[in-house]
């Protein structure tokens, strides 16, 4: 099988070329589509033409009322938006102001209290003073009616040293012994020898 596949060298060199003859290609042709003929119209009577004029006229002048209709209500909605945005301002500010205000009567009203409350607070002390001060005139009144003033005097009297009684101790007496008199058992009897 392998002798049918091959091919000898002279054959693998020789290669074979035919030359085909080359063809013009034409241009294509490109058909166009045959344009309509309009039909001729029919000649107008004059009646037909101020007629048609009248219609156009009135067409127009519709027209021109439909534009400025839509021009107005434009403008109509834009004053209404503009009349919008400044009645809610002018409503803020306003607003604003009765708040300003309300603030102003509160605090007004407050300080006004707060005065009142001082005042009978005054008042009040001014009164119980002089509720007081008539209490210590009735009392010292009272006082000078009872009491008559006596001038008192006033002796300071000196005390007098204490006596010391004489001990007399002999010379075997456990008295004898100082300083068993001084810190012992006897020294409520040496406080008196001294």
């Amino acid at each position: 099988m392998s002798d049918l596949f091959e091919v000898s060298d002279d054959e693998k060199t020789e290669a074979i070329v035919e030359e085909k003859p080359v063809e013009e290609v034409e241009p294509l042709e490109i058909e166009e589509k045959p344009k309509k003929v309009k039909k001729p119209r029919k000649p107008l009577s004059d009646e037909r033409k101020m007629q048609l004029r009248e219609q156009l006229k009135i067409g127009r002048l519709r027209s021109l009322e439909k534009r400025q209709g839509k021009k107005k209500q434009k403008e109509l909605v834009k004053v209404k938006e503009e009349d919008i945005v400044k009645e809610v301002e002018i409503k803020k500010k306003i607003k604003n102001q009765e708040d300003k205000e309300k603030e102003l009567e509160e605090r007004l009203t407050k300080r006004i209290h707060a005065k009142i409350e001082r005042e009978n607070e005054e008042k009040r002390t001014r009164s119980e003073i002089e509720r007081l001060r008539k209490q210590v005139e009735e009392l010292t009144n009272y006082k000078r009616e009872t009491i008559p003033e006596v001038k008192t005097e006033v002796v300071i009297e000196k005390p007098k040293p204490k006596e010391r009684k004489q001990v007399t101790f002999s010379k075997f007496s456990p008295y004898t012994d100082p300083l068993m008199m001084r810190f012992g058992k006897f020294r409520h009897l040496g406080d008196q020898q001294d």
